[in-house]
C-alpha cells in the first residue's frame, strides 16, 4: 500500500482546518499555529491580509496549548518565514 505524503515547508507537515494551518511534527513539543485573520479578493483567489501566528506547547489538544509567543502578519508568506524559525529555534532548545 502506497504512502500518502501531505504538504510541508522546511520538511515539517502542513495541516489546515479551516482558516487555521498547524506546522510542525505532532510528536515535537512545540508547534505553530497559524490563523487567518483576513482575506482579500485578488484575481479571483483568497489572499491572507491579516495572519496570527502563535508558538504553542504540543503535549495536550492540537491548537489549545500554552502560548510562548505570538505575532500578526500581514501574508502568509511572512507569517511562516518568521514562524519557521521561531519553531525550529525552540526545538533546538530543548534538545
Amino acid at each position: 500500500m502506497a504512502v500518502k505524503k501531505g504538504l510541508t515547508y522546511k520538511g515539517k507537515p502542513v495541516i489546515r482546518k479551516g482558516n487555521v494551518i498547524f506546522y510542525g511534527n505532532l510528536e515535537d513539543k512545540y508547534i505553530l499555529v497559524l490563523t487567518i485573520m483576513e482575506t482579500k479578493l485578488e484575481k479571483g483567489v483568497n489572499m491572507a491580509t491579516k495572519v496570527r501566528l502563535q508558538l504553542q506547547d504540543n503535549s495536550g489538544e492540537l491548537g489549545k496549548g500554552k502560548v510562548y509567543r505570538q505575532t500578526e502578519r500581514d501574508n502568509l508568506y511572512r507569517a511562516f518565514d518568521i514562524g519557521s524559525f521561531w519553531l525550529q529555534d525552540a526545538l533546538e532548545e530543548n534538545r
